[in-house]
């Protein structure tokens, strides 16, 4: 929780939870929040795929301007810190980090070695 410390000084934003695309004179970046949504004190679920599509920037323009319409769902607070939905972790790992978490001898590999 490394923003944990910070809430007494301040709330957070609903702004905070604005996703999409931003932008600032020439650069664009994509806004995600649902994929940390746990560290707003939310319960963390299964993010919806990245968004592919580019958008014009007066599109960009007008979501940020009408940015209320394009909050990320926080839905339930958390009762024990860093808590997440029954089927984040089984994601987290078949998703996330497939090469990362250990195995035990005499597995099978999950995946095909990189070329």
């Amino acid at each position: 929780m490394p923003y944990g410390d910070h809430r007494g000084v301040k709330g957070v934003e609903l702004i905070l939870c604005f996703q999409g695309q931003v932008r600032w004179g020439p650069i664009v970046v994509i806004v995600r929040p649902d994929r940390v949504i746990r560290q707003f004190g939310y319960i963390q679920t299964i993010p919806p795929p990245p968004v592919s599509a580019s958008l014009s920037y007066e599109d960009i323009n007008d979501k940020w301007m009408h940015y209320e319409d394009h909050i990320a769902d926080g839905g339930e607070i958390f009762v024990v810190p860093g808590q997440v939905s029954a089927d984040y972790m089984e994601w987290f790992f078949r998703i996330s980090h497939p090469f990362v978490t250990p195995t035990q001898a005499g597995d099978e590999p999950k995946h095909p070695p990189a070329p």
